[in-house]
């Protein structure tokens, strides 16, 4: 949290730290902004969702979209569990949604990593699994609890510069690492003679559910970046190998009506080298005329 509290320092914004409805899980979300903030609410979920629903209303300024709601999430990844954790991230997703139907209705956002799929998008699924088998041979995944494969630690505070210096000769900046998920370790050797194949792309695809996406798309909310590139792949997970869009802005349609322009920064339309050790996920970013 202190970085993000110097952070907003340095930028001369205001910022809005949300704790996990788990505290186990040690991690928190944040908004940052420059614009006046009318309220704001951090909604724990506690046995529902791992991180929070942390919500504010800003002051526009404009005449269109005078006050805009801001919610930031971060759903769980959780890929080992059920329905690759989809089915836990339904029921973090309905419970922001609730969360949101309690509330006077009003033009807002919802902004954050789902870890989840929409509906058509690609994954490139065997270039990723070629990459974690990469990094199995050189011992960099190894065997976890419950029959998982989890990314060499170099440690915390005593850290290890031998075992840096291994995740960097593979390519990985060992500060993101933790952005590595942790698989079933069967997944290994199902997966070490899978060539690198679009075909195979999108059998393995359609064995992935999208129920989290699909639910906001149903219930009205619009994709931004979708919606200004109706065919681009917009990847933004992860820097050390792009596979597949999970990071998001979904407008209600009253604010998609204003979105100018949408963009993955450090993608291919935006470069910035910087953007790509700065986390395991690309930025997204959008414009909204208010």
């Amino acid at each position: 949290m202190e970085a993000i509290r110097a952070l907003s320092h340095d930028l001369r914004m205001e910022v809005l730290i949300g704790e996990p409805s788990d505290p186990a899980m040690g991690m928190h979300t944040a908004i940052l902004t420059r614009l006046p903030v009318s309220t704001w609410r951090n909604r724990r979920h506690h046995g529902r969702m791992l991180r929070s629903n942390l919500h504010c209303d800003v002051e526009t300024g404009g005449h269109e979209l005078p006050l805009l709601g801001i919610h930031c999430l971060h759903l769980a990844a959780r890929f080992g569990e059920r329905n690759k954790g989809e089915a836990r991230r339904i029921r973090e997703i309905s419970a922001v949604l609730n969360d949101i139907g309690n509330e006077p209705a009003r033009p807002h956002l919802l902004i954050g990593d789902f870890n989840s799929l929409a509906p058509g998008d690609d994954i490139l699924a065997t270039a990723f699994f070629r990459r974690m088998n990469d990094l199995r041979r050189a011992g960099l995944l190894v065997a976890g609890p419950g029959g998982t494969l989890a990314p060499l630690s170099p440690g915390d505070e005593q850290r290890d510069p031998a075992i840096e210096d291994r995740w960097r000769r593979a390519g990985v900046d060992p500060r993101l690492i933790g952005g590595i998920p942790v698989l079933p370790r069967v997944v290994s050797p199902l997966t070490a003679g899978v060539p690198v194949s679009r075909a195979m792309d999108r059998l393995l695809g359609r064995l992935i559910e999208r129920w989290t996406v699909e639910r906001l798309l149903d219930e009205g909310y619009v994709d931004s970046y979708r919606h200004v590139h109706p065919r681009a792949r917009g990847l933004t997970c992860a820097t050390w190998q792009l596979s597949a869009r999970v990071d998001y802005i979904f407008a209600t349609q009253d604010v998609a009506n204003h979105v100018l322009a949408a963009d993955v920064v450090g993608g291919r339309t935006w470069p910035d080298p910087d953007a790509s050790v700065a986390s395991d996920h690309l930025p997204v970013v959008a414009e909204f005329s208010v």
